[in-house]
């Protein structure tokens, strides 16, 4: 947990339903904490000198050997450049499948228009460092827990993670971070509540 006092440091909560964005210096550390439990973080990573050039999911599939992520790993970009390093991890289980839900999912399979959405809520965030990418990188869905069976069957699961429980990543590049504490309360993502996440970022690993 970072107190917030040392040099470089920064405790940003995102509120339920929204987004927020902070940058993060090459060696410092990035933290998101799941503050009260069962709340899917859309985690993304961008280049801050290059914002076309950004964490890709696939590509960390590839470069990882896996669809999982283990402490240790690179998290890589679209141009397979390594982002991060993943240091500390209270869960062991984050979604890499899913893209960031948006205005056409709520209202295509549920009828709902103008519902808060990881989309918007990036472009908003983000928006202070002038980004004009025309869609939405896929994030890395912290805190989301899936299953893919051996027919193919994708599946989305009740979240496990407890109040508290922390991600840390070491940035290897200067970063842009945006974090959505998504808005989705209409099936297990998010558990039974919409609830804030926290960012800290540290010059020195959190214990």
């Amino acid at each position: 947990m970072v107190d917030g006092t040392s040099p470089g440091s920064q405790v940003i909560i995102v509120p339920g339903g929204y987004g927020r964005a902070v940058r993060v210096m090459a060696g410092q550390f990035v933290s998101v904490r799941d503050v009260h439990g069962g709340q899917c973080g859309d985690f993304w990573a961008l280049d801050a000198g290059d914002l076309d050039h950004y964490f890709s999911p696939m590509h960390t599939w590839v470069h990882v050997g896996r669809i999982q992520l283990r402490v240790g790993d690179e998290l890589v970009s679209n141009r397979r450049e390594p982002l991060l390093t993943l240091m500390r991890d209270d869960v062991g289980q984050h979604d890499m499948f899913f893209p960031a839900c948006d205005r056409q999912r709520y209202a295509r399979y549920y009828g709902i228009h103008e519902h808060r959405n990881c989309c918007d809520n990036f472009r908003e965030a983000i928006e202070a460092f002038h980004w004009r990418g025309p869609h939405t990188p896929q994030p890395l869905n912290l805190f989301m827990r899936t299953s893919l069976s051996s027919n193919g069957e994708l599946t989305i699961l009740d979240p496990i993670s407890r109040a508290g429980d922390t991600v840390t990543f070491r940035a290897l590049q200067d970063l842009i971070i945006v974090l959505s504490a998504c808005p989705m309360d209409l099936n297990p993502v998010g558990g039974s509540s919409i609830t804030d996440l926290e960012i800290a970022v540290s010059e020195a690993q959190p214990q």
